[in-house]
């Protein structure tokens, strides 16, 4: 059974959100992505999701997942819970776009009274990368 990794790389925010998303050539065998945006002071936030999914769009496991790079100014939850799927549109998957899956969910939050950069990484394994595994930083600017 052939699984299918769902990234959902960026901040999902209540608030105005501006993001710009780039993506480097694979350093170690990782492929390393890098997305940036601004989040709300003193609230958590959903920064990023991710499902492996069957070709027919049902759940199929989660990616193993571990923070290689902590965040210097807050705090950084990995939990599992319901997702939608994202996927391009030149993508066989992308058929499952706006269907709910279980995942693997990343939540931020900003330390009390901080305002300003903040970064973090994770490690994700299992993913359809280069050798399997994938490391996402996140730049987050908080603001009051």
């Amino acid at each position: 059974m052939k699984t299918i990794s769902l990234i959902s790389l960026g901040l999902s925010l209540s608030a105005a959100i501006a993001l710009s998303g780039c993506v480097s050539a694979p350093i170690g065998g990782a492929k390393q992505t890098e997305t940036t945006g601004s989040i709300q002071a003193g609230k958590r936030t959903q920064v990023m999701s991710v499902s492996f999914l069957k070709p027919d769009c049902t759940f199929s496991s989660y990616p193993y997942t571990a923070i290689v790079k902590p965040s210097s100014h807050g705090k950084v939850e990995i939990t599992h819970g319901s997702v939608k799927a994202h996927f391009p549109s030149d993508e066989p998957m992308h058929m499952c776009n706006g269907k709910s899956a279980e995942g693997t969910i990343v939540y931020y939050t900003p330390d009390a009274g901080f305002a300003g950069a903040d970064q973090f990484t994770i490690r994700m394994t299992g993913l359809n990368a280069a050798n399997g595994v994938a490391e996402h930083t996140l730049k987050i600017h908080v603001v009051k």
